[in-house]
């Protein structure tokens, strides 16, 4: 058991390495670009489902299996509640070592697969929210969730953790050396990307009444994109038409794009700051902007309008520009356009398109 405590531990260093995620619109790379909870706030006893958007040069999506792990976050942000990393890492045989954690718990959640679902639930989340003052609890506490892409298929991986548990039940130490030293071996080479969700109770304060379009405080909804609308003139001000999943464009040429936002992905909202005032805030979702293939954009992320910006409608996502390779350079099987949209309370959604080459000739 101590020796999967060790894995537990591998895969929360991992969930914390973020060095990898530097924004940039150029995929000349497999990596991840962003990961999605629905909903993307919880309260005690709820479920969000996770997903997570791997970008890639052209061709089809590499053959990974995805490991999740959930981390309920330190007050210190550094560590996992009750995951004591320097005991599980320092011995295998010590008996005055930290016991390892209690598996059947929803201290510790684990999954495999493209989706991934964690229930707010367990002793240490019970602890952590029972120490929180009532009005602390519409902020909440953060569950921190990772996920690792491993070149390992899905099918593998379950077949893996179910030897392991076997050699568990067992006690058979010579098959848990050989499966851990594997799945030791499958993290280190992991792509790996985590985002925070948010454990709320919305209820445990009143807001002051004040002038807003909000009236209570709601969790975080994601945003959500209707479409790109391609258009025909430069500045985007026609109405366009909304780009196809698989659209055919001429090489060498030059596309304005325009993302087209739900009606609600402007939530306005209250919140009660650190001095108890209740502010009214408007929630201002920004894109990024990812290609293969040698396409390039004028710029890495576009934001909504603001009032006073002549350059754009206020109010419309601000237009951007997408830079097609030559005919020689276009890739024959096409390229892959992904927008990405995030809020600034981690709300998160993406579309993605192929690109396939014409000539007019």
């Amino acid at each position: 058991m101590r020796r999967l405590s060790a894995l537990l531990a591998i895969c929360t260093l991992a969930a914390c390495n973020l060095d990898d995620l530097t924004p940039t619109s150029v995929v000349i790379r497999t990596r991840i670009a962003g990961v999605e909870a629905l909903p993307a706030e919880i309260g005690l006893g709820e479920s969000t489902t996770l997903s997570a958007l791997l970008v890639h040069p052209p061709g089809d999506a590499p053959e990974l299996g995805q490991i999740w792990f959930a981390c309920l976050e330190s007050e210190s942000a550094a560590g996992c509640l009750g995951l004591d990393l320097g005991s599980v890492l320092e011995s295998d045989d010590d008996d005055d070592a930290a016991p390892p954690p209690d598996l059947t718990s929803g201290d510790f959640q684990f999954g495999i697969g493209e989706r991934f679902t964690y229930t707010a639930e367990g002793e240490l989340l019970d602890e952590a929210w029972a120490a929180l003052e009532p009005a602390d609890r519409v902020e909440g506490l953060t569950l921190l969730v990772a996920v690792n892409y491993v070149e390992r298929s899905n099918e593998d991986l379950q077949q893996l953790l179910i030897q392991l548990g076997a050699a568990l039940q067992t006690g058979d130490d010579a098959t848990l050396e050989l499966l851990t030293a594997e799945l030791t071996g499958l993290m280190d080479g992991a792509l790996t990307a985590a985002r925070r969700v948010v454990i709320s109770d919305k209820s445990a304060a009143a807001p002051a009444l004040i002038d807003c379009p909000a009236t209570e405080l709601l969790p975080n909804q994601n945003p959500t994109l209707a479409a790109v609308r391609l258009h025909t003139e430069h500045d985007g001000k026609d109405g366009g038409f909304p780009l196809g999943p698989i659209t055919f464009v001429e090489p060498g040429t030059s596309l304005t794009l325009r993302p087209e936002l739900s009606e609600e992905a402007r939530e306005d909202y209250l919140f009660i700051n650190r001095l108890d005032e209740t502010e009214c805030r408007r929630e201002d979702p920004y894109f990024a902007w990812l290609a293969n293939g040698g396409a390039t954009f004028g710029d890495d992320h576009t934001f909504v309008a603001e009032d006073g910006d002549l350059d754009e409608v206020a109010g419309r996502p601000k237009t951007n520009r997408l830079h097609l390779p030559e005919a020689e350079e276009f890739p024959a099987e096409g390229l892959d356009l992904w927008l990405v949209v995030r809020d600034r309370r981690g709300g998160l959604d993406w579309l993605e398109w192929r690109l396939l080459p014409f000539t007019k000739d």
